[in-house]
């Protein structure tokens, strides 16, 4: 115990060089949990993703059209136990620094297909009823300052005109990283506005399962049904339809992942360096806790329990103050970014890797200093002066 302590306090010998090495060590853990809470949220939404639920667009792109008449053959499929669809708005509110989600969908099976759309029962009897009636997400209402009964005027982009929208119920989530930042309104009233041509056309259908495991199945079947027709089709998990748009985002999340090594390999050098200056500036001490009677497996204890310490303490610093810093950004990215970035929470299970990793991290930076300082000639350390 009395070695411990020992240790302990020779690591703390120096103050200032200790505590500037542990602010060091500090500020990478919380640049590392930031850049792995930014990863873990961009995916949250896919990793959320309902098992049962599937998707079927157009087989060439999802900017393609498919009939209306697929959703009957679709629920004639074997294993499919429900339909809905969406077709994508795309409007414009103000301008287009404004930007959200906007769906029209058939609010009745849509609600059934997307159970985690949570709203009272006369909210959603008021969308029912109102043809021109729309919903919010919480988030996106607290953004803009809506409420029930606010007319929402939006500018058409890919369906041209002036639309008015009624907000007749502001929905919640009803899971953890589900979107509060979309707003969903009556397909029909897309519909009746379109040209002759442009008709009974769907962006997505939208499928429940009855059994997850013969999701595969499922999907063969549907796009055999459709093989060889004027408009092919993809099916495919939701999971799968959301990672696809996470991958066009591949090439930064890639570039953040790498980022976030690098930090650590930051972390490493920081400590060996301090190591090394501590040890140089330490060799005649060492000496002479070698003529004392320590052994060389003594010393090089010393030198990495003194990284140890220091690695440590710094990291669970860091661990402390990332997770206030996470909740104010996350509160700026929600207002922003809410409609792609899933739940921005700081992972408890990394951070404590994080800890662990730091204090690993601390131990083989700390070894090329313990091992000059273990095997150095007791004669030369104890002539040495600084």
């Amino acid at each position: 115990m009395g070695y411990l302590l020992l240790v302990f306090k020779s690591a703390f010998r120096n103050r200032l060089r200790a505590s500037l090495t542990g602010v060091g060590v500090a500020i990478a853990i919380v640049a590392f949990l930031f850049l792995r809470t930014l990863l873990s949220a961009w995916y949250a939404g896919a990793e959320s993703a309902a098992a049962d639920r599937m998707v079927v667009r157009n087989k060439i792109s999802i900017i393609f059209p498919l009939p209306m008449a697929y959703t009957g053959k679709v629920q004639k499929i074997p294993g499919v136990t429900d339909v809905s669809w969406a077709n994508w708005f795309g409007g414009t509110y103000i301008d287009e620094r404004n930007f959200f989600a906007q769906f029209a969908v058939d609010p009745e099976s849509y609600l059934r297909v997307v159970p985690e759309i949570v709203i009272t029962p006369e909210a959603k009897k008021a969308w029912l009823d109102d043809r021109s009636g729309c919903i919010v997400g919480e988030l996106l209402a607290e953004k803009y300052k809506w409420k029930v009964g606010d007319t929402i005027a939006m500018k058409g982009t890919i369906y041209p005109g002036d639309w008015k929208f009624t907000i007749r119920g502001i929905y919640k989530a009803g899971t953890k990283n589900f979107d509060v930042q979309t707003m969903f309104f009556h397909w029909k009233l897309l519909d009746e506005q379109m040209p002759e041509g442009r008709k009974s056309q769907l962006s997505i259908l939208l499928i429940r399962v009855a059994d997850p495991a013969q999701s595969v199945a499922v999907a063969q079947a549907i796009d055999k049904e459709f093989l060889n027709s004027p408009a092919e089709t993809r099916t495919e998990s939701e999971k799968q339809f959301q990672m696809a748009f996470v991958a066009m985002s591949g090439a930064l999340l890639s570039a953040i992942e790498i980022i976030s090594y690098v930090v650590l390999l930051i972390l490493m050098i920081i400590i060996a360096n301090t190591m090394a200056m501590s040890t140089r500036e330490r060799t005649t001490e060492y000496a002479v806790l070698r003529a004392i009677g320590f052994k060389p497996a003594h010393v090089i204890g010393f030198v990495m329990g003194e990284g140890l310490i220091i690695g440590g303490l710094g990291a669970m610093v860091g661990v402390l103050l990332t997770a206030p810093l996470t909740s104010f950004i996350a509160r700026a990215l929600e207002r922003s970014l809410g409609a792609f970035l899933g739940a921005f929470e700081l992972d408890k299970t990394a951070a404590a890797l994080a800890v662990l990793g730091a204090m690993l991290g601390a131990m083989l930076a700390s070894v090329v200093p313990a091992w000059r300082a273990g095997r150095m000639r007791l004669v030369d350390a104890l002539r040495r002066v600084e």
